[in-house]
């Protein structure tokens, strides 16, 4: 494929939807089992080919120097797979590759959807189980301009002949199991070679019967080349996402660490955001991923499985009067959602203090990546308390 990876990443990271890249891999990783499918079907019916023809020979040999041959069934099993000591008909591996790979490039162009719906509708975004995703990011993105060319793209694959055949396949061998793949060859006498999808009707739309390796080159070809072109000019809109406003990437920390001889005790970590003044520069509910892009490129950022942080007031020394509020979990930890969302309340230094006093006693596993956030260690000597 001819997108850079490393710069869609970080441009994801940037722009504050860092949540698209977790589809992004999903894709490659499907790509690559679609490919493998594709590889599969090619080189396992040109092995049965091979395999027949020159069994074929073998028999018309043994024919012409003994005056006669028998065909048992290890020659007519000759054809079939060893893998890990283990014996597969090839026929019906050749039908189980190819339902495989008409599912991983449906699932391809399904996570090609969520990519979009991720990285450029942003806080806008779709529930990722929305079965219509296609057409609601199709209706979102109708009128903005700067998505014209991404429209395009997108109506033409909603129209397009190919992923109609790949959408009604998937569905239907889904659904129903009756789209049978015939496998025929000759054997010794003949000339029958049959590789074929057969007819098929979903939703009133008819299919006629196809050459198997054929219809799968298509279906192959168009979705590499539809992933290609629409990540290229996704890669170029990441930077007008819709709305990434209650995104918050940059955490800061503090940590105080009490040293003695059994080992280092972490008395407290408080997380926190700056504002300039107050509150009001912050919505009532804010989307919290610590992530920070090096500057060699390299993205750091780690699941923040804390329930609580503070907002803090920047460039104030006293961090009695820099408290100005607080953020709670509000969607709990049992998500796979990147940014996990927090609603902004007051609160005072007091209650600062309290969650200080009382982390140890609620907190029972810390994890966390430091170079994913800026922030402040305390270390002291408990000697120095004696």
């Amino acid at each position: 494929m001819n997108i850079d990876f490393k710069q869609l990443e970080k441009k994801l990271a940037e722009q504050k939807v860092y949540d698209a890249w977790q589809y992004v891999n999903s894709l490659q990783e499907t790509l690559g089992y679609m490919s493998m499918s594709y590889n599969l079907l090619n080189k396992i019916y040109d092995h049965r080919k091979r395999v027949l023809e020159s069994t074929k020979n073998e028999i018309f040999q043994n024919a012409m120097e003994e005056g006669n041959a028998s065909i048992t069934q290890d020659e007519l099993n000759r054809t079939n797979l060893h893998i890990a000591g283990y014996q597969i008909d090839d026929v019906a591996f050749l039908r189980k590759t190819t339902i495989e790979f008409f599912h991983y490039a449906r699932v391809s162009m399904d996570v090609l959807f969520q990519i979009i719906n991720a990285g450029l509708l942003g806080d806008k975004s779709y529930p990722v189980t929305d079965k219509r995703l296609l057409y609601n990011v199709l209706s979102k993105i109708n009128n903005i301009q700067d998505f014209a060319n991404l429209k395009q793209q997108l109506s033409q694959i909603k129209d397009d002949n190919e992923f109609k055949y790949l959408r009604d396949f998937d569905n239907y061998i889904k659904h129903i199991k009756t789209i049978l793949i015939t496998v025929k060859n000759s054997f010794m006498i003949g000339k029958v070679d049959e590789f074929y999808i057969n007819e098929f009707f979903c939703d009133d739309k008819f299919y006629k019967q196809v050459e198997s390796l054929v219809k799968v080159k298509e279906i192959y070809d168009y979705v590499i080349n539809t992933v290609d072109n629409i990540l290229e000019e996704f890669l170029n809109q990441v930077p007008n996402c819709l709305d990434n406003s209650h995104r918050i990437q940059e955490i800061k920390f503090k940590m105080q660490v009490q040293r003695n001889e059994n080992g280092d005790k972490i008395d407290f970590i408080t997380f926190y955001i700056e504002v300039e003044n107050d509150l009001s520069e912050l919505p009532d509910e804010i989307k919290v991923y610590p992530l920070i892009v090096k500057p060699n490129g390299e993205i750091y950022s780690f699941d923040f499985r804390f329930d609580k942080l503070f907002v803090k007031r920047r460039n104030t020394n006293n961090e009695m009067e820099s408290i100005v509020g607080c953020a709670e979990l509000k969607n709990g930890l049992e998500t796979n959602e990147f940014y996990r969302v927090f609603e902004v309340k007051e609160c005072s230094y007091l209650d600062y203090l309290k969650y200080q006093s009382e982390f140890n006693n609620r907190t029972q596993k810390i994890s966390m990546n430091f170079y994913a956030m800026e922030g402040q260690i305390i270390a002291y000597d408990n000697k120095e308390l004696k």
